[in-house]
């Protein structure tokens, strides 16, 4: 019976970890995001079109929604309004990683050459695959 009792315990706290937040891809970083993605693709295709102004004023929408989600707080770290010390240091990680981001963006907006661009958009997706894989949470969509 003790066993019955722990392999049932066992399975509903692991069941109730796996689920997903309530607010999971409904914050306001979610939203700041799927708008990078957005604007990422919109850069893609005025790179294949080679249409420089659209480049540019993607770049600066970039940096505006950079700067926004920079300032907003991870729903898998936390979602109170004050975090713990540990929660706070994996912040400061989350937002070293979105400083890098902003950086890469930065070379991508000076980049002169379709060789340089590719470089920079290379660097953006590895920034962003990082990101996704340390801070995403995982959503039961």
């Amino acid at each position: 019976m003790k066993k019955l009792t722990l392999l049932l315990s066992a399975l509903l706290l692991s069941t109730s970890a796996l689920a997903s937040h309530p607010q999971c891809g409904k914050t306001d970083l979610a939203e700041v995001m799927d708008e990078m993605k957005d604007s990422m693709k919109a850069y893609k295709q005025a790179f294949k079109a080679s249409d420089e102004a659209k480049m540019a004023a993607v770049v600066e929408q970039l940096l505006q929604q950079i700067d926004k989600a920079e300032t907003l707080v991870p729903l898998q770290i936390s979602d109170q309004a004050t975090l713990t010390a540990e929660q706070q240091a994996q912040f400061e990680k989350y937002q070293k990683g979105m400083a890098y981001l902003e950086k890469s963006v930065l070379t991508l907006k000076d980049a002169k050459t379709a060789d340089e661009r590719k470089a920079a958009l290379n660097a953006i997706g590895k920034s962003s695959k990082k990101g996704h894989k340390a801070f995403k949470m995982k959503c039961d969509d």
